[in-house]
């Protein structure tokens, strides 16, 4: 949680409901600034443990603190503006204990404060290699799930010490280990914080969109150097968007060499839209424009591939 004192305690309400009560609740505090951490330390429930960031470094490096202070073998990765539906966990050992010996992350899936469902549309009861969980990003236009990890991949595995998302840990881990999809909703994600990435309304602190910008450009290399092909083959609409936002983040940092690379790469890989044209085209000419541009949200649902 970051500066999540009204969301806080629904997700943590919603921990406490559950009929399966053989759990441990870690809350990871991203070095929040409101009384966030107050309303964490107000339950008295031992099962509660509450860890601290003293610099904000970002949903990743939150979970990776989180799992570094869990004991139990599966964890629950969740964020402070979801909560899981009653009944969740005991469903989620049901699964597990059905699950074959190789899943070794089960997915299932999130009501959205809109009245959607995610990941959308909605998958099929099954288990996913490298190649299937390719197939699969590239046939979706939402891809929040709800993880169910076993602790075990972690020793190896780690999510990206970067403020950017877990994507770069969903490609690494699908290429390790195999994905089991359960079209079952066990949690709803709200999106009703005010300081949501992806609210409009979230003034925007550009020290922070360079260091994400930054960020990006790292993650999407290194995707890029280590999933390229198989995305190019198997994922060319995630494909597209990693290259497209690689190009887009160097225009941001203004790395204009940098950027016009990464565009030529992407005008001779990529099938050629309008969308993609005027999303880079507008970053190479005026990146602030263009990031409060995408902000709004039917520019944001415009500018992804389909």
């Amino acid at each position: 949680m970051y500066n999540r004192q009204r969301e806080i305690r629904r997700a943590i309400e919603g921990c406490l409901a559950q009929t399966f009560q053989d759990f441990e609740l870690i809350v990871v505090d991203d070095a929040s600034q409101d009384d966030s951490a107050a309303v964490v330390t107000s339950y008295a429930d031992p099962r509660i443990t509450l860890v601290r960031h003293e610099q904000n470094r970002g949903e990743c490096p939150a979970r990776n603190t989180g799992v570094a202070h869990s004991r139990g073998e599966w964890i629950v990765t969740t964020d402070s503006d979801d909560a899981l539906l009653p009944g969740c966990l005991s469903a989620m050992r049901k699964h597990i204990e059905g699950a074959p010996v190789s899943a070794r992350r089960l997915g299932f899936m999130y009501s959205m404060g809109n009245g959607s469902t995610a990941p959308h549309p909605a998958p099929q009861y099954a288990l996913l290699d490298y190649m299937g969980w390719l197939r699969f990003v590239n046939t979706r236009d939402d891809t929040n799930i709800l993880w169910c990890t076993s602790r075990g991949t972690f020793d190896s595995l780690r999510f990206p010490d970067s403020t950017v998302t877990e994507l770069e840990w969903g490609f690494a881990f699908a290429r390790q280990y195999e994905t089991l999809l359960i079209p079952e909703i066990l949690a709803s994600i709200f999106g009703d914080a005010d300081n949501r990435l992806t609210a409009s309304r979230a003034p925007r602190n550009w020290e922070r969109t360079l260091t994400r910008a930054n960020d990006y450009v790292a993650s999407a290399t290194r995707m890029l150097r280590d999933h390229g092909g198989a995305l190019r083959e198997f994922a060319p609409r995630y494909h597209e968007t990693i290259l497209r936002e690689l190009t887009v983040s160097c225009f941001t940092l203004g790395r204009h060499r940098e950027g016009l690379r990464h565009a030529a790469a992407y005008f001779n890989q990529c099938r050629l839209t309008t969308a993609g044209l005027a999303i880079i085209g507008l970053a190479a000419v005026s990146p602030k424009a263009f990031l409060d541009l995408r902000d709004r949200r039917d520019f944001r649902k415009a500018m992804n591939p389909s």
